[in-house]
């Protein structure tokens, strides 16, 4: 089966955690307050300036740069500069090839083979061969998240020096769009790389990427310099695909916790790129004549209940609280004004039609305090206080969590907010105990299937039917064999609740006026972005 074949099996079910795309593409830009649509990038010119500095004004630094073990946000958006994996994401989120020439399927989905690109050089000088591959894809099955959860008995195995297949044990059917997901990246690194470094992680970040590492100074920046042996795909930039280019010289993180300073330092023009700005404080950023915002997808925002201790492991007690919950009420309080969120009973967003499903969504939004109250005395409620857990250090949550406690206090529900900061929140929550309800955010992924809830962490739910509709969607032969499933997982998650979906949310990046070319899949990407301050 060539890569051409059946691209509906390949299509990505844009599924959202923390930030849905309501214009139908992956980001769009604003100049000032004015919009300028669903389109791609910000690069509008014919002309592109190179050379020069970026700085970009980063909220937090990453805990290593191996992008096998982590699944931290700030190693992806990093990491993602410096190395490449063999397939990735064009603009609609299909998978594409990328230091893979080609790739086929074997009949029986059991067989991978990619045929590498030539000539492609490491930060080293080395040529990219099979030998990395190899040593780079088996070392991320047995260490990365993906791979210990979805490749359990997988080998990658060189055929010759431009040719690796990847064996599975049981067929996948999200076997590339894994393979081309950033965060844990299938990142490929010289065999010799892997070879010197233990479980964990790499001590050498060297990859094939438009940009290499120059200096990681800890707690004030990372430096990344132009790759000048950058071996680029000859199509046109597609998203995380086709041509990438750097076109700046140099590359900078600056790690500034504090969103203020980082306001201060876009505004001053200490930085040319901000990220992670609240929508509280998108209108300082648009009415600003040398800013512009820039939406991109987050992803899905819920809250959460402990299925498996205390009050909520009833039930009626979860669709109680489901029941009298008022999304635009939430969604109104969290993000302000509609441009800033998506409401929808789906996982994923109508643009993904493959994975989009309207399955039980009369339970959604229901903001029926009677039927909310009629459920409470079904479940036997009887002024039992509800812990409700949640952080101030991401405003989005806070303020659901401030609406939930007030919805449940209108039909009677005692109600306590303890607020913490947030790695202690994650502490507490991972104890699975002395909590009853927290909201969350979960980043914007690629399929509905790699969200981690599903796995039955501490306090979330352990349900044997839901675990037997992942195991069909994973291993059916097609998207198209897997609707069945999916709409049956949709309306599971509605009836059982083990969360209740709040919508989708977009996620706010100031830049510069002079920066063009910047996009945003799954995360920010700085290749092919322009600086055109003299």
């Amino acid at each position: 089966m060539k890569n051409h074949i059946k691209p509906a099996l390949f299509v990505i079910l844009a599924f959202i955690i923390l930030t849905g795309c309501a214009s139908g593409g992956q980001s769009e830009g604003k100049q000032g307050a004015s919009s300028a649509g669903g389109s791609q990038s910000t690069q509008t010119g014919e002309s592109v300036k190179t050379g020069g500095t970026l700085n970009v004004g980063y909220p937090t630094q990453p805990v290593t740069l191996d992008a096998h073990v982590s699944s931290n946000t700030a190693v992806k958006d990093i990491s993602r500069e410096i190395y490449e994996q063999l397939v990735t994401l064009d603009k609609d989120a299909q998978v594409i090839p990328l230091l893979a020439e080609s790739y086929e399927i074997s009949e029986d989905q059991l067989s991978y083979t990619f045929h590498l690109r030539q000539g492609v050089k490491f930060h080293n000088g080395k040529e990219l061969q099979a030998e990395d591959v190899v040593a780079s894809l088996n070392r991320w099955i047995k260490l990365s998240s993906h791979g210990k959860a979805n490749f359990v008995g997988a080998v990658a195995k060189e055929i010759d020096p431009y040719t690796v297949v990847l064996q599975l044990k049981t067929p996948f059917l999200l076997t590339l769009q894994l393979l081309a997901d950033p965060i844990p990246a299938a990142a490929i690194y010289p065999k010799e790389v892997v070879d010197g470094a233990d479980d964990k992680g790499i001590t050498s970040f060297i990859g094939t990427g438009p940009f290499q590492l120059e200096e990681w100074k800890q707690d004030q920046y990372i430096h990344l310099k132009k790759f000048d042996d950058y071996t680029a795909r000859t199509e046109p930039s597609d998203g995380a695909g086709g041509k990438k280019e750097a076109l700046v010289d140099d590359l900078y993180f600056r790690f500034v916790t504090d969103e203020s300073t980082r306001l201060a330092g876009i505004t001053s023009g200490e930085y040319d790129i901000a990220l992670n700005i609240s929508v509280d404080n998108e209108q300082q950023i648009a009415s600003n004549p040398d800013l512009q915002t820039f939406l991109s997808p987050g992803g899905m925002i819920g809250y959460f209940y402990n299925s498996n201790e205390g009050l909520f492991k009833n039930i009626k007690l979860r669709q109680a609280v489901n029941a009298v919950q008022n999304a635009d009420d939430i969604l109104t309080s969290a993000f302000r004004d509609p441009q800033f969120y998506v409401k929808t009973s789906s996982m994923v967003l109508p643009e993904y039609p493959n994975w989009y499903s309207e399955a039980g969504k009369e339970h959604y939004s229901q903001a029926n305090a009677e039927k909310a109250k009629q459920l409470l005395q079904e479940a036997g409620y009887n002024g039992e206080e509800i812990k409700i857990f949640t952080t101030r250090d991401y405003v989005d949550q806070y303020n659901v969590a401030v609406v939930l406690q007030q919805e449940l206090e209108s039909i009677g529900v005692k109600v306590k907010l303890d607020v913490y900061d947030w790695p202690t929140l994650q502490e507490k929550l991972g104890t699975g105990t002395g909590w009853d309800i927290y909201p969350m955010s979960y980043a914007f992924r690629p399929t509905f299937y790699q969200y981690s809830f599903w796995g039955g962490g501490p306090g979330l739910l352990k349900n044997e039917k839901l675990s037997e509709l992942l195991q069909g969607i994973r291993t059916s032969a097609s998207v198209e064999d897997a609707r069945p499933l999916i709409d049956e997982l949709q309306q599971l998650v509605w009836t059982e609740v083990p969360f209740s979906q709040i919508g989708h949310t977009k996620q706010v990046t100031a830049l510069s006026k002079n920066i063009s070319g910047f996009q945003n899949i799954l995360g920010p990407i700085f290749w092919n972005t322009t600086n055109n301050k003299e």
